[in-house]
């Protein structure tokens, strides 16, 4: 059994970089094509998963909604770059998504409306991208729509303001915050008080302190 949870943790953390890597690629895909269609994109994954959200949840309808999310996610995280193409407006927004997503997983963020959204786990998974994970009966969230939306927009709001040239500053601040977090995870795992990781918290504070310092 304990060799079943090592190795369904190993593909939990695999994912969590893979599907880092997909979202910087679909903020940037998204960076480089029409507003219009950006915003296409976003309406019609929006109308689809209002129709999804009523059927009963399946893992069909699963794989679907996590298509879903990973588009809704991204398109939203370009547009809202848009608005936030400043350094100072950019950092004001992402300093407190960095903190209220690292309050929720502790005990004092039960007032916080991710930790409300955590407490049930249908909603989890439908505003989540699931996977199998060998180990796990049925689909597994491993990454919720906000922080596909917070990586695009990390991604896109750099290349608005500081060019393609930076957005390797984005991409390291991204994935260091990630490998980061898969070791959290996996040193805290066991503990009875655990709830998962604040996956933004890092690459924000990583990207916030690059961008500062470098540009």
């Amino acid at each position: 059994m304990e060799r079943n949870v090592k190795t369904a943790y190993i593909w939990i953390s695999v994912y969590i970089i893979l599907l880092s890597v997909l979202k910087i690629l679909f903020a940037l895909l998204f960076t480089y094509i029409s507003f219009v269609i950006v915003l296409m994109a976003l309406v019609s994954a929006v109308i689809i998963s209002v129709i999804v959200w009523r059927h009963p949840l399946s893992d069909k309808l699963l794989y679907l909604q996590s298509f879903l999310n990973m588009i809704g996610g991204s398109a939203l995280g370009v547009l809202v770059a848009f608005w936030l193409s400043d350094q100072v407006r950019l950092v004001s927004f992402l300093i407190p998504m960095a903190v209220i997503d690292l309050v929720s997983f502790t005990r004092f963020g039960k007032w916080t409306f991710n930790r409300k959204l955590m407490e049930n786990n249908t909603v989890v998974k439908r505003l989540s991208v699931c996977l199998p994970v060998p180990g796990f009966s049925g689909l597994y969230p491993m990454t919720g729509i906000g922080d596909v939306f917070c990586f695009s927009l990390i991604v896109g709001a750099t290349v608005k303001i500081w060019g393609i040239e930076a957005v390797w500053i984005a991409v390291v601040a991204i994935l260091a915050g990630q490998v980061l977090n898969v070791i959290v995870m996996l040193t805290i795992k066991g503990r009875s008080w655990y709830r998962g990781i604040p996956a933004t918290t890092l690459p924000v504070l990583f990207f916030v302190a690059a961008t500062l310092t470098l540009l």
